[in-house]
């Protein structure tokens, strides 16, 4: 964003009026400053510093009854900024498009057991195979057409030719799937057959098609157990933040033919879904000759339009406050990338979801990032780039499953 296109944007979300008005805050402000300094002489302390960068970021130059409008001094710092893949970059959805929510339709059944399955079928695209997508714990088969980064995945599957299947864990509680290997004794496994009959009862058509998984997290290990069940066969699966279960690796990856497996992952994960996990499985992939492949998302450089980019229903104004206040708070190295894990550190929730008449915000900021106060801790999540939903990679990995299935069904003929 160019120097003049900031102002003006700075500009219409903190409106100037005479700083006249200011003088003589300008001096108590001047006068803090020097005290300030004074304090700084004698202790190097972040607090300190803290508190001296704040007082100082903002000058106060109008009041109304229903907001305080502020101007800020400070600049952005000048970042490198990770661009995403030519993929994602460019990617426009032409059938399921987040963008457009007339678009975000899908359909949703219950079937024998009270199993529901949601589902979307292509309507431009010819369909070329179904999809079975299994959630991560605490996470629902309706986030999956409902929340922005997933309505991408699903977006990319779906032009693919991809028929988008999602299923919900049959544990209420913790909404994790299982992970016993014993398929007789898998109330996940069971579940999923008995939606998959109950959907190709519908469109029995449809049951010829290839079938591949997309599995997060939790999902991601029941994926690796499903990929080997006997009754419906699995083509690929795609792993996402997520591991090959060990047990898998060893016993069956070794001994039975396993399908194509495209991992992606976080490299920020040192815990669950590690990169040293990750290549102990590929090893074993490549001795096996089984096709393989992973695709790494790295952490988001944050900018001013960051959060209105990745989620239009927050204003620029409202994105360009957030950037401001975490800068403020130094909650941003050198580069703007995020220095805390926001899960572990939830201060940020702290100087930003905060009532409108205790902060320097206007009330549209103010409403604008209410409605999304439960939508941001998943995007921060993302920008720090641990263990979190990202639509990136995805349609490179679910184009990689369909080159290798179109190339093998060509070899056969």
């Amino acid at each position: 964003m160019g120097k003049a296109k900031r102002r003006s944007l700075l500009a219409k979300i903190f409106p100037r009026s005479s700083l006249r008005r200011s003088t003589g805050l300008l001096i108590i402000t001047c006068f803090l400053s020097s005290a300030f300094f004074s304090v700084l002489v004698f202790a190097n302390a972040d607090y300190v510093i803290g508190a001296f960068d704040y007082l100082t970021s903002f000058i106060p130059i109008s009041r109304s009854d229903s907001k305080l409008i502020v101007v800020t001094t400070r600049q952005p710092i000048i970042q490198k900024k990770r661009t995403l893949s030519i993929y994602d970059e460019n990617r426009v959805y032409n059938d399921f498009n987040y963008l457009n929510p007339s678009t975000l339709t899908y359909e949703k059944r219950t079937y024998s057991n009270n199993v529901q399955v949601l589902f979307r079928l292509p309507k431009k695209t010819p369909i070329f195979a179904l999809l079975l997508i299994f959630h991560g714990c605490s996470r629902t088969a309706n986030d999956w057409f409902n929340t922005i980064e997933r309505q991408r995945i699903i977006g990319a599957a779906i032009d693919l030719g991809y028929g988008c299947l999602a299923f919900q864990a049959t544990d209420d509680f913790s909404r994790c799937w299982s992970n016993e290997v014993d398929m007789s004794s898998n109330n996940d496994v069971e579940m999923v057959w008995a939606g998959l009959k109950g959907f190709y009862n519908e469109y029995p058509k449809l049951e010829s098609l290839p079938r591949f998984t997309f599995g997060s997290s939790s999902g991601g290990i029941f994926s690796s157990i499903f990929a080997i069940n006997p009754r419906y066969k699995i083509q690929g699966q795609i792993i996402f933040i997520s591991i090959v279960l060990p047990e898998i690796v060893q016993t069956r990856v070794k001994k039975e033919g396993y399908p194509p497996t495209a991992w992606i992952y976080m490299p920020r994960d040192i815990e669950f879904a590690s990169e040293a996990r990750i290549n102990d499985s590929k090893r074993v992939f490549a001795e096996e000759n089984i096709p393989h492949i992973s695709y790494i998302i790295e952490s988001l450089c944050v900018t001013s339009t960051i959060f209105h980019e990745r989620i239009p229903t927050i204003t620029k104004e409202t994105s360009l406050y957030i950037f401001y206040r975490l800068q403020q708070n130094h909650w941003l190295d050198p580069q703007n990338y995020l220095k805390y894990n926001p899960r572990r550190k939830n201060t940020w929730q702290e100087f930003l979801l905060i009532p409108v008449n205790k902060t320097l915000i206007s009330t549209d900021i103010s409403k604008n990032l209410n409605e999304h106060k439960t939508i941001l801790p998943d995007f921060f999540n993302t920008l720090y780039g641990e263990h979190e939903i990202s639509f990136e990679r995805s349609f490179e990995a679910l184009q990689w499953h369909k080159n290798i299935y179109d190339n093998k069904t060509k070899s056969v003929l």
